[in-house]
């Protein structure tokens, strides 16, 4: 029930599977993104079944803590690779292991177990680990950085095949770790394209933040590390005597809280945070919004990835602000689906909006 971008890809996936007649198997934690706290009518236990649409599911204990520190995080990592070892037994024979990367932790497990069951193994890559953890600030460059680099590079050519949603992310595997390109596949996010395509009425959220004669400039998706969120809210504060332009937050996250504190600080009333959204109703915030935004951290770790949110807003035709060279941009400026701007540079966003 998690609305993430890893869990719709793979939620995609399974149905797919599925519905060609495979049996699938997934083995994995608690729903609690991005809250860390279990969702309603689920508990912490052990081992928990379930099937879905055909899909077998086992939920497996993780040790779940809503602080953004390094070693509870490390703790949920570790938590899920040990329990989901030993729940991997419950699992019968079958033909092929698919695992979903990062968090690195979840590789390493899932080596052991294709080795003893003799049986082929895919990666599914979304971001490179250690880079991704190094750039959000979780680790740093140093002797750790290097174990986990080396580790990581033992793992990806080991594999008997690697997916990945860039290309930038096959030319790094194959520059940096040494992997054949041969067994490297690309295959990118994806879209609902009914749910998003399809006009939607967008009355319920033009009355429930009173958006009525206004200019709307969104984002959605994880309230997180890796976006630079702040250029939004001094953006915002550049804008605040234009009483015509107001800011959507859409979602929720680690930094929610602190971005918050900023914009009560900052008295801005330009600035509405929505909270958490079924991923079903998102098609109506992106309906009613102008303009969306995909603001990325100064990084190169970030010039790889390709969002899964660009294809829910170019699916409802919906013009894209991004602020990070790389290959979304690439996307977006060769679909002519939107522009690209400076990073970290609210007097360039204010000038757009303004124009």
């Amino acid at each position: 029930p998690e609305t993430n971008a890893p869990a719709n890809r793979w939620g995609y996936f399974c149905d797919y599977l599925t519905q060609r007649g495979h049996e699938v198997f997934v083995l994995t934690s608690f729903p609690n993104h991005p809250l860390r706290k279990i969702f309603p009518n689920y508990k912490n236990a052990w081992c928990y079944r379930e099937e879905k649409n055909g899909i077998k599911i086992i939920r497996t204990w993780t040790y779940i803590s809503s602080s953004i520190k390094f070693l509870p995080r490390l703790l949920n990592y570790l938590s899920f690779a040990f329990s989901s070892y030993w729940n991997s037994k419950k699992i019968p024979p079958v033909d092929l292991i698919i695992i979903s990367l990062p968090p690195i932790f979840i590789g390493f497990t899932g080596l052991r177990i294709v080795r003893q069951r003799n049986i082929p193994v895919i990666l599914d890559i979304r971001d490179l680990w250690p880079e991704a953890a190094e750039s959000t600030g979780y680790i740093k460059k140093g002797f750790i950085y290097q174990l986990f680099k080396q580790r990581a590079k033992n793992l990806y050519q080991k594999a008997n095949c690697l997916i990945v949603n860039s290309p930038a992310l096959k030319k790094h595997l194959v520059t940096d770790y040494a992997v054949s390109a041969n067994k490297i596949v690309y295959i990118s996010n994806g879209v609902d394209f009914e749910l998003f395509s399809q006009e939607v009425d967008t009355s319920f959220v033009e009355r429930q933040y009173n958006l009525f004669d206004t200019f709307v400039v969104s984002y959605i998706g994880l309230l997180g590390f890796a976006q630079n969120l702040e250029v939004i809210i001094e953006t915002a504060q550049l804008l605040k005597d234009n009483k015509d332009i107001k800011f959507l937050i859409v979602g929720v996250g680690p930094l929610e809280q602190k971005l918050k504190v900023q914009v009560k600080k900052l008295k801005l009333d330009n600035i509405i945070f929505t909270g958490l959204i079924p991923h079903n109703e998102i098609n109506q915030y992106i309906g009613v919004s102008d303009i969306c935004l995909i603001p990325y951290k100064n990084d190169p770790v970030f010039k790889e990835n390709i969002p899964s949110k660009m294809f829910e807003y170019m699916a409802a035709k919906k013009p894209i602000i991004i602020n990070l060279e790389g290959e979304a941009s690439r996307m977006i400026q060769e679909a002519q689906a939107g522009i690209l701007v400076k990073p970290n540079d609210p007097l360039d966003l204010k000038t757009l909006f303004w124009n």
